[in-house]
């Protein structure tokens, strides 16, 4: 007998048999339980999760000589020629290689035939979204009216891109990415019957890779099986699929934390330049997660140092989101290991609290008006209004110091928004804007960026004129202001 591999081997024959779909199981058998079965299905979700198994499982039960409790029996006529795929009632078509108006027509043709031996003629056709639109214009009579003996069933990862005619006229079941325990259940399972050794840790590094696809999770299962004799360790996995060890991960955050870039770099240096660059982002991202998790739960998500709990969760979120911005670019980047380089140099030469505290001076009550303005992105009006302010903060009142005239145009949906803004912006819960018109034009503002501006013009006018060249291209052309009459 011919091999087969893991994924068909253990493809579920009954509805008991499939791992974590139970809304869209128990919705399907209480419909076949009250005799009201819907005439078009559409099966949606991610790849590997089941919806050509839950198609087919469903067909056997529309079919089924001896149904008990929605489940098919497996053993007459029509449950055995589909698990055998010799069911001429059956048809199950790939739309990415039968998407063309030809083959829908004559697929069409085929529908007004009563079935041969079954009770329903079913046609699955497996990733819909790929037909053309032509062909989608061509079902949409029958899928409206279908002769009483006729079934579709479509299946498809991309429903967004199936005409909203076509699904209105379907009953949709959603399929859920299957869950990391769900995932350890199963192949803890299918290792026992298999007669494969597996460590508890390994268990969870496979479910984890899979990323919630049960198919996923048995062709790693194969790959590995293959390479580790049947005896899986957590060290093995890693290995095949080039999984960092948490330490190495944990070391990377920790020298994150201290600003040690010695130390960094020596954990760089130990890291090829190949696939696992990717997994090694993904991994501080998780750890990132679990650690921000932590901080604001107190339940420990996972094992790691808890010294990592003292980095700040604000420096913790900018980590995650330079992670999250250059893993885009790690499957097309010349150089992947380069690029987490810079992402981590990057992190090493950002201070949270520095750039917290750069709208402050030395003087605890004194900041930089003019450049917390600019960062509090207030409405283009509101904002030109402040330009001629004065501001400070005094505990938790801030002191806003206005013209009379611009003091009257100033309304209360303003301040609550500037109070809202500085709360988050200065970390004052109970921060409460006051506005006065003690008024000082030269520190607003205003009058402070046009002095800036003063300042740079004169500086570039002196370097201008003690360039020799500008003095030398002056004394050649020897220009000469000629006024014009204007009369």
């Amino acid at each position: 007998m011919s091999y087969l591999v893991l994924a068909r081997k253990w493809r579920p024959k009954t509805f008991s048999e499939v791992v974590g779909q139970d809304h869209v199981v128990k919705a399907l058998q209480n419909s076949l339980i009250n005799d009201s079965a819907h005439q078009a299905f559409l099966f949606t979700g991610t790849r590997g999760v089941g919806k050509t198994s839950l198609a087919r499982i469903l067909t056997k039960a529309l079919n089924c000589e001896n149904l008990v409790d929605g489940e098919p029996c497996n053993e007459c006529d029509s449950c055995l020629s589909i698990n055998n795929n010799s069911s001429i009632d059956f048809q199950e078509i790939d739309a990415a290689s039968r998407r063309g108006i030809s083959e829908t027509k004559e697929l069409l043709e085929t529908i007004p035939y009563m079935p041969s031996s079954s009770k329903f003629k079913v046609y699955l056709i497996d990733e819909v979204h790929m037909l053309t639109k032509e062909s989608f214009n061509s079902l949409l009579k029958t899928l409206e009216e279908p002769p009483p003996h006729v079934i579709f069933m479509f299946a498809t990862t991309e429903f967004s891109q199936i005409p909203a005619t076509i699904l209105s006229r379907c009953l949709q079941l959603n399929l859920n990415s299957v869950t990391t325990e769900d995932l350890r259940k199963q192949l803890s399972l299918i290792y026992s019957k298999e007669k494969v050794k597996c460590e508890d840790s390994a268990l969870t590094l496979i479910s984890d890779a899979a990323n919630g696809s049960i198919r996923d999770a048995l062709t790693i299962s194969e790959k590995i099986i293959s390479f580790s004799e049947r005896n899986i360790t957590s060290s093995v996995v890693r290995e095949v699929l080039g999984i960092p060890d948490d330490e190495l991960i944990q070391g990377i955050l920790k020298n994150l934390k201290d600003k040690n870039s010695e130390e960094l770099f020596k954990i760089l240096d130990e890291i090829n330049n190949d696939s696992s660059i990717k997994s090694i982002f993904i991994n501080l991202m998780e750890l990132i997660k679990n650690i921000s998790l932590t901080q604001f739960s107190n339940i420990k998500k996972d094992s790691f140092d808890p010294s990592l709990l003292e980095i700040d969760p604000g420096t913790l979120q900018i980590f995650y989101q330079l992670c999250l911005v250059n893993i885009e670019y790690i499957d097309d980047f010349p150089d992947p290991k380069g690029l987490l380089e810079m992402t981590l140099l990057k992190m090493l030469a950002f201070d949270f609290e520095e750039k917290k505290n750069l709208i402050f001076d030395e003087m605890p009550n004194e900041f930089d008006w003019p450049r917390l303005l600019n960062e509090l992105k207030l409405s283009k009006v509101f904002s030109q209004h402040l330009m001629q302010s004065n501001a400070f903060i005094n505990q938790k009142d801030f002191i806003l110091s206005l013209p009379q005239e611009k003091k009257v145009l100033i309304n209360d949906k303003n301040i609550k928004d500037l109070e809202l803004k500085l709360r988050s912006m200065l970390s004052i819960k109970d921060l409460k804007v006051i506005v006065n018109t003690n008024y000082d034009v030269l520190d607003s503002p205003m009058n402070i960026k046009e002095e800036n501006q003063k300042k740079n013009n004169e500086i570039i006018e002196e370097k201008i004129s003690s360039s020799k060249s500008y003095k030398k291209l002056v004394s050649e052309l020897n220009p000469k202001i000629k006024k014009f009459d204007n009369s």
